[in-house]
């Protein structure tokens, strides 16, 4: 049996909206990481309920989309509200629908999980041999959000608690592998703003250990996205989302394969997302011209961010039809 966690959660108030309201809720912050069950009494009316309030979250969006003219965080929330909307939601049984992301199904057809199945919500009792079941097909870190608050213990789960705990691991010795090449990132931002200078050195470092400094951030995304969602102060949350923002740039600026990888770990008020071709250009060389960009980072001793710039702009020229 796969090593998976659960965490016990208690809906605001009663009533079916309210608990779709809070499932809603949690999966915005996990929805990129695999496939969705949501196990309940009554599949086809917890679905219409729990899609309404999907919709009003991407609604949220589009009013934070419409009140900025910030074009990284009108790309960013394009891209989330045009993902949400085209998320498939079904009530059909795994099997059926095999192409569908979020399942809403009752206790009879939970014998059959969906395929990279990371979250699963629970609003009835499964019972200690269905919950058992129910585990062996879920893949390693899986998380089982209950509101029946079931005995998970008696089954080997651990607390959610010890997911967050390895973020806090994961993050120390990140902290520890930038402070080996001189990097405080606590020092990448001048109050609440990036420092642009500061980011730059980093990022001129950092390319000449790509693969290295790739590695470590991509272990600490993943014990952030699977410890979603987790509360953090507003100063620990701006130091991941400087890390995710340079493993960004040093991918950006190191491979052909422009992936939205670091970008899914980003607070939301973060305006760095980043997806189109266009986009990225203006994410390497923003206002500036290739010879200013590269002039400037040269004057600056910055040669391995000079040299990485000139080497995207001619794979973007020759790739340019």
């Amino acid at each position: 049996m796969a090593k998976c966690y659960f965490e016990l959660r208690k809906q605001a108030a009663r009533g079916t909206d309210s608990i779709a309201a809070d499932i809603m809720r949690h999966l915005h912050t996990r929805q990129y990481l695999g496939k969705t069950i949501i196990i309940c009494e009554q599949p086809s009316i917890m679905l219409s309920a729990s899609r309404k309030q999907w919709l009003k979250l991407a609604r949220s969006i589009q009013k934070q989309r419409a009140s900025t003219l910030n074009a990284d965080k009108i790309l960013k929330y394009t891209h989330t509200i045009t993902r949400m909307q085209h998320m498939r939601f079904t009530a059909k049984a795994v099997l059926e629908d095999p192409e569908a992301e979020v399942y809403f199904v009752n206790a009879r057809h939970a014998a059959t999980m969906p395929v990279h199945c990371y979250t699963a919500y629970l609003t009835v009792d499964l019972g200690q041999t269905e919950g058992a079941l129910m585990l062996a097909q879920l893949p390693a870190e899986a998380l089982i959000v209950d509101y029946n608050h079931g005995n998970w213990h008696a089954l080997g789960l651990q607390p959610k608690r010890v997911l967050e705990e390895q973020v806090a691991s994961e993050w120390k010795q990140a902290q520890q592998f930038l402070h080996g090449y001189d990097i405080d990132v606590r020092k990448l931002f001048s109050g609440p703003i990036h420092n642009v200078e500061a980011m730059d050195d980093a990022l001129d470092t950092l390319l000449g250990i790509s693969h290295k400094f790739l590695r470590t951030a991509g272990e600490f995304q993943r014990a952030l996205e699977l410890a979603r969602p987790l509360r953090v102060g507003k100063e620990l949350r701006q130091q991941y989302d400087a890390l995710s923002l340079l493993a960004h740039r040093v991918q950006a600026l190191t491979s052909n394969a422009f992936t939205q990888r670091f970008l899914e770990t980003y607070n939301e008020d973060d305006t760095f997302f980043l997806y189109d071709h266009a986009a990225r250009n203006r994410f390497i060389f923003g206002t500036e011209g290739l010879a200013e960009a590269v002039a400037r980072h040269t004057k600056a001793g910055r040669m391995q961010l000079a040299y990485a710039l000139q080497a995207v702009a001619s794979h973007s020229t020759t790739r340019t039809p």
